[in-house]
């Protein structure tokens, strides 16, 4: 189902994405198997092979949606983006993204239709096809799936925790929890309400200034000691004022200080009340920041 609109928004401080011109989207009027096999295909590949970027099976540019769409930098692959389709989505990914435990991360994660049919007719529910299609089964796609540090595989659907109580939803999931189960796959059902946080907000926030220190390392550290010594002298004046304070002792304007500040937060070498938002006009004792 093409999309009428695609943006792009840049949430990265050193790699900008901008809208791609005449990129293909996946045509799914008179689908066919063989076109869809090729798509899955494509898809496997990107996940088996090292040296090939991941291509989730469903893109921004492909799907209708009334929703927030995100093009995004990966956390960690240079060039790679990730394409997230709602803004749960957009949260859950910053979650995930934010896990030290987490060390990848595939968005639109398709289940082959070897397994889903199966699955299907032993679970009694009707296999999702096209829209206008009574014969072409639809590769089924997990929201995401990332892998731990200790190899192992977790399986995140994300849905409105008012659509995950609905009876043709709860159908599709089940094809999912039924395929991780096959495939050792723990499987976490995450729903809006989770992510509707003022964490989930904090870390969109932020998220572009995640990599700020690690292009300026040896400034890094010293603006951060000398953050902590105004954090230290007085954490009752607001964040902006600490922030500026950190600024003349570094050497460094202002703006740079509150990048510096936000890639702090990110990387866990400043802590605070993630449910505070984060507004730099609030005394550092209220946001509750302080060094580790």
């Amino acid at each position: 189902m093409p999309s009428t609109s695609v943006s792009v928004i840049n949430y990265d401080v050193t790699l900008t994405f901008p809208i791609l011109c005449g990129v293909v989207m996946k045509r799914t009027s008179r689908m066919t198997m063989v076109r869809q096999q090729k798509w899955f295909d494509a898809h496997r590949r990107s996940i088996e092979l090292d040296d090939v970027v991941y291509e989730p099976f469903w893109r921004v540019e492909d799907v209708r949606s009334s929703g927030n769409v995100t093009k995004i930098a990966h956390f960690f692959t240079p060039n790679r983006v990730m394409h997230l389709l709602s803004q749960n989505e957009l949260w859950m990914y910053l979650n995930l993204a934010r896990n030290r435990n987490v060390v990848e991360i595939y968005e639109q994660y398709a289940i082959p239709l070897d397994y889903s049919i199966p699955i299907a007719i032993e679970l009694g529910v009707k296999h999702p096809v096209y829209v206008g299609s009574k014969q072409i089964p639809i590769v089924q796609t997990i929201d995401f799936v990332s892998t731990l540090a200790d190899g192992s595989l977790v399986a995140h659907p994300v849905k409105q925790e008012s659509d995950s109580l609905r009876e043709r939803t709860m159908e599709k999931l089940a094809i999912q929890h039924a395929y991780c189960d096959l495939e050792c796959i723990e499987y976490q059902l995450v729903t809006s309400d989770e992510l509707r946080t003022i964490r989930s907000e904090n870390l969109e926030n932020i998220y572009r200034h995640r990599n700020a220190g690690q292009f300026v390392e040896h400034l890094f550290r010293s603006w951060l000691t000398h953050l902590a010594s105004h954090l230290s002298d007085n954490r009752h004046e607001r964040m902006s004022t600490l922030l500026q304070h950190s600024a003349v002792s570094s050497g460094i304007d202002f703006s740079t200080a509150v990048s510096l500040f936000y890639a702090a937060l990110w990387n866990e070498q400043l802590e605070m009340d993630w449910g505070q938002r984060l507004k730099l006009e609030k005394p550092a004792s209220i946001l509750g920041v302080y060094t580790l």
